[in-house]
C-alpha cells in the first residue's frame, strides 16, 4: 500500500510539475510574441527592408553552426536523465564532463570556421560597401556560438528535474535587457552591429544563468577531468549519430528558405516571405514551450518498461497538441490577412500567402510533434533522421524550381509540400513500435479534428465583415469569443471525465 501511495506521489508530482511548466514557458512565449509584435516593425524600419534581410539571412548562417553539435545534445539529454532517473549521479557525471571536453574541441572548430568565413566574405557578399560590417556580424555570432557550445554539455539536467519554469525565469531576465538595448540603441541611430552585439552580450547572461542553475538542481553535479571516459564518448556518439542527421534535414527542412530567396530573388524578397513565415513559428514555439517536454518522461518510462504509460501519455499529449494545432492554426489563417495589413503595413500584403501555406503544413507538423518525442525516448530516432533527409532534400529541389515561377509563394509550397507527405509516415511508424494500433491513434484524434474543423469554417463566415476593417479591436474581438466558446465545448469532445478532472487539478490543488 505504501509503495501504491509513493508511486501516486510520483505521478502527480510529475504532472504538476510538468503543467507549470508548460504554464509558464507558454507564458513566456506569449510575452515574446507581444513584444516581437512592437518590436518588429520597429526594427524593420530601424533597419530598412535590405538590412532586415541581411540579418535574417546571416542569422540563418549562424543557425548551421548548430550541426557542430553533431545531435550530442540529444544524446546527453537522454543518457543524462537516465542516470539521474535511477539515482546512478556518477555516471551522470561522466557523461556532463566527457561531453564538456567534446564541445569545447567543438568551440575551436567554430571559430576556425567563422575566421575563414570572415576572411573569404567577399566572395558571396554582392556589395562591397556592406562587406566590413558584414565581417565584423559573422565573427560576433560565430564567438557567440563557439562560447555557447561547451554550455551544452549540461543539457538534460534540467529536463531530468522537468524544472523548465527555472529555466524560463533566466531566459525571460536575458529577453528583456535584449529588448530594452535594441529599443535603446536602435532608436539613438545604431544599426546592425549594436544588434548583433545586445545579442552577444544577453545569450552569454542566459548561458551563466543556465549553468547556476543546472548546478542547483543537480548537486552532486562535479566537474573534473577523472570523469571523461572514452567509452562514454563512444556512447554518445553512437546515439547521437542519427540526431545529426536530423539536424542538418532540419536545416533544409526550415532554413534553407533565406538562401533560396536571397540567391535568386533579393534580400527585400527574404524579409516579405520572413514576415509570414515568422508569424508561423511563433505559433509553432508556443506550442512546443508547452507540450514539446515529452521526451524526458516517455524517457523515464521506457528505462521502466512500461510500455502501457507511454502509450497512455501519448495518446493524451496528441489529443492536446490537436486541439492546439487545428484551432489555433485555424484560427491565425482566418484572422492572418488582416493582422499582416494592420501590423506592417498594405505593402506586406504577400506575406499572407506564404503564412497560409506554411501554416497549413506546420498544424500536420504539431498533431505528430509527440511521436517525434517518443521516438527520441526509444532510440528510434534512426527512422526521423532518413525521413527528415529524404523531406528536407525534396524541400530543396522544389523551392529551386517553383521560386523561378512563382516567387516567395513558390518557396513556401516548396517547404510545406514534402512536410505534409513526411508527416503521414511518421504514426505508422511510431505505433508499431509501442504496439499500439494505428487505428486507436487516427480514432484518438479524429473527433476532435472534425469539431475543430467544423467550427472554424463557421468563425470564417461569422467573422468576414468584421474582419474587412484591419484594425486591431475586431482581430481581438473575432480571436476572443471565438476561442472562448472553443474553450467551452472542446473538453467534452476531446477528453473523457478523468481526464477533464486531471487537467482540472493540474491547476487546482484540491
Amino acid at each position: 500500500m505504501n509503495c501504491y501511495i509513493e508511486f501516486n506521489r510520483r505521478k502527480m508530482n510529475t504532472t504538476r510539475t510538468l503543467f507549470v511548466s508548460s504554464v509558464v514557458r507558454t507564458l513566456f512565449l506569449v510575452v515574446n510574441i507581444i513584444v516581437a509584435f512592437f518590436m518588429m516593425p520597429f526594427v524593420v524600419r530601424q533597419l530598412g527592408d535590405h538590412w532586415y534581410g541581411i540579418w535574417v539571412i546571416l542569422g540563418s548562417f549562424a543557425g548551421y553552426y548548430y550541426l557542430l553539435d553533431f545531435g550530442l545534445a540529444s544524446a546527453v539529454t537522454r543518457y543524462v536523465t537516465t542516470h539521474i532517473e535511477k539515482e546512478e549521479y556518477e555516471q551522470a557525471n561522466a557523461i556532463i564532463n566527457t561531453s564538456l571536453v567534446i564541445y569545447s574541441l567543438i568551440a575551436l572548430l567554430i571559430l576556425m570556421i567563422t575566421g575563414g568565413t570572415v576572411i573569404f566574405a567577399s566572395l558571396f557578399v554582392t556589395k562591397p560597401e556592406d562587406l566590413l560590417l558584414i565581417r565584423y556580424v559573422i565573427a560576433i555570432m560565430g564567438i557567440n556560438m563557439a562560447i555557447e557550445f561547451p554550455f551544452k554539455a549540461f543539457a538534460g539536467i534540467i529536463q531530468a528535474y522537468l524544472r523548465y519554469d527555472l529555466q524560463t525565469y533566466a531566459n525571460f531576465l536575458s529577453f528583456s535587457l535584449s529588448t530594452l538595448s535594441i529599443l535603446f540603441f536602435l532608436s539613438h541611430g545604431y544599426g546592425l552591429l549594436a544588434l548583433a552585439l545586445i545579442t552577444f552580450l544577453t545569450t552569454q547572461l542566459s548561458n551563466i544563468l543556465f549553468f547556476f542553475i543546472s548546478k542547483y538542481l543537480f548537486r552532486e553535479m562535479r566537474i573534473n577531468f577523472k570523469f571523461v571516459r572514452k567509452s562514454d564518448a563512444k556512447k554518445l556518439f553512437s546515439y547521437s549519430v542519427w540526431a545529426l542527421v536530423i539536424q542538418i534535414a532540419n536545416q533544409m527542412r526550415f532554413r534553407v528558405d533565406s538562401f533560396v530567396i536571397a540567391g535568386i530573388l533579393s534580400a527585400t524578397a527574404v524579409t516579405h516571405y520572413f514576415i509570414g513565415a515568422q508569424l508561423v513559428e511563433y505559433f509553432l514555439n508556443l506550442v512546443y514551450k508547452a507540450t514539446n517536454i515529452m521526451t524526458p518522461v516517455f524517457a523515464k518510462y521506457h528505462a521502466r518498461g512500461d510500455i502501457a504509460a507511454i502509450q497512455e501519455k501519448m495518446l493524451f499529449v496528441t489529443r492536446i497538441n490537436t486541439i492546439l494545432s487545428v484551432f489555433g492554426g485555424g484560427l491565425i489563417i482566418i484572422v492572418g490577412k488582416a493582422f499582416i495589413a494592420r501590423w506592417m503595413g498594405a505593402g506586406y500584403a504577400d506575406a499572407y500567402p506564404v503564412l497560409m501555406i506554411l501554416m497549413i503544413a506546420m498544424m500536420l507538423e504539431i498533431i505528430v510533434n509527440p511521436l517525434d518525442n517518443l521516438l527520441y525516448a526509444i532510440s528510434r530516432h534512426r527512422f526521423l533522421a532518413i525521413l527528415n533527409t529524404v523531406e528536407g532534400s525534396v524541400n530543396l529541389f522544389l523551392s529551386l524550381i517553383l521560386v523561378r515561377y512563382y516567387g516567395i509563394y513558390g518557396v513556401a509550397l516548396g517547404t510545406a509540400v514534402p512536410m505534409v507527405l513526411a508527416r503521414v509516415f511518421i504514426p505508422v511508424y511510431a505505433c508499431r513500435q509501442i504496439g499500439l494500433p494505428i487505428e486507436k491513434y487516427l480514432s484518438n484524434i479524429g473527433q476532435t479534428v472534425f469539431c475543430s474543423i467544423c467550427y472554424l469554417v463557421i468563425t470564417y463566415w461569422a467573422s468576414r465583415s468584421w474582419l474587412s476593417s484591419e484594425n486591431y479591436i475586431n482581430i481581438i474581438i473575432v480571436c476572443a469569443v471565438a476561442g472562448t466558446v472553443y474553450t467551452v465545448f472542446i473538453p467534452f469532445i476531446s477528453f473523457s471525465r478523468e481526464e477533464r478532472n486531471l487537467l482540472l487539478s493540474m491547476v487546482i490543488k484540491r
